[in-house]
């Protein structure tokens, strides 16, 4: 038997990506969907040739499935979570895990309880060139890493009653939507927390209530400095979405990898330097290069999501992350 999706959150980013996800996994099959907008539920729902709903539970109490996928505004997180788990389902909801910590340990703690797996959608760890970064820093090619830069964007002007634009609905603007992936990746790829964080952001461009730009710096564990730019108000093809990590030994460069595709490359250069050089007459060595695969992250993310259910052994080490995310976030919201 293929294992069981429902879908709550019909469009956007459901449409877009996860659905196509779920039928391209051969152990995976939708069974349903659920959006608030009996339209969108409609539609969606025929799109796909499956029942459709507007009601989350209306659609668990009358549909078998062995998990649920959220995609829906963050403020519904934790509501529509605590639903699915009611019905003893394992959910995969989107990122961020919820508006605040409070609200995330509450899920985490709930789900371990009852030994079902809660998951949240930071995809982008699984871009081959991203965990290519971090098999380079754990095998030393770059020595100890001193300084990490990221930069995230995306084009997003003013849109009335998106959701993203009202701080009640999404929790915040650029930090809360692009800075959570970077600082969750980050953290992935040097295996350590980030412990001190400080911030800079503001709303320059558009007339929205949430920042619009935004830098962020920090100090993870072991002393590692580095800093985060996020924007909604830079043009997509203005953006090299890049990821820089600079060690004692050399550097990992990569471009456009911050994305929903892998796409993109990396540029790796190991050149350990020995004396100091007082005429700082420098030279560039050539990188190695990597390219991206082309996979679909977001297939690699469920197949692994319903792998761990299926082996039943809930692994609960990314959501506890995702919470540990959520703490830095806060952090910056609150000290600034």
């Amino acid at each position: 038997m293929k294992f069981r999706w429902c879908v709550i959150g019909a469009g956007g980013i459901a449409d877009r990506r996860t659905i196509p996800a779920i039928l391209e996994d051969e152990g995976s099959e939708l069974v349903a969907v659920m959006d608030k907008f009996p339209q969108t539920a409609e539609k969606i729902g025929q799109k796909y040739g499956v029942k459709y709903f507007t009601d989350e539970a209306e659609m668990l109490k009358s549909v078998e499935c062995d998990a649920v996928y959220i995609g829906t505004p963050v403020f519904s997180h934790y509501d529509q979570a605590m639903i699915a788990l009611s019905f003893d389902k394992h959910v995969f909801v989107e990122k961020p895990i919820a508006m605040n910590v409070t609200e995330g340990e509450k899920l985490v703690k709930a789900f371990k309880e009852k030994g079902k797996l809660l998951c949240v959608g930071y995809m982008m760890k699984y871009h081959n060139l991203h965990e290519k970064a971090k098999e380079i820093v754990k095998t030393d090619g770059i020595g100890a890493v001193n300084s990490v830069r990221a930069q995230f964007t995306c084009w997003y002007p003013d849109i009335p009653g998106a959701w993203r634009q009202n701080k009640a609905l999404g929790g915040g603007g650029a930090i809360m939507d692009l800075g959570v992936h970077c600082i969750e990746l980050v953290e992935d790829i040097l295996g350590e927390e980030i412990v001190d964080v400080k911030a800079f952001y503001n709303t320059k461009t558009f007339k929205y209530e949430v920042e619009d730009g935004a830098v962020v710096i920090f100090k993870t564990t072991s002393g590692v400095l580095g800093h985060i730019d996020v924007n909604f108000n830079i043009p997509d093809n203005a953006s090299l979405s890049k990821l820089e990590l600079y060690g004692d030994k050399g550097y990992i460069m990569c471009e456009g990898t911050l994305a929903q595709e892998e796409k993109g490359k990396l540029m790796h250069l190991y050149s350990p330097q020995g004396d100091y050089s007082a005429a700082q007459n420098r030279t560039t060595d050539k990188p190695e290069e990597y390219f991206g695969a082309e996979s679909n992250l977001y297939l690699k993310q469920l197949k692994l999501f319903r792998e761990n259910v299926e082996s039943g052994k809930p692994d609960y080490f990314y959501t506890d992350r995702a919470v540990q995310v959520q703490k830095v976030v806060e952090k910056i919201y609150n000290e600034n």
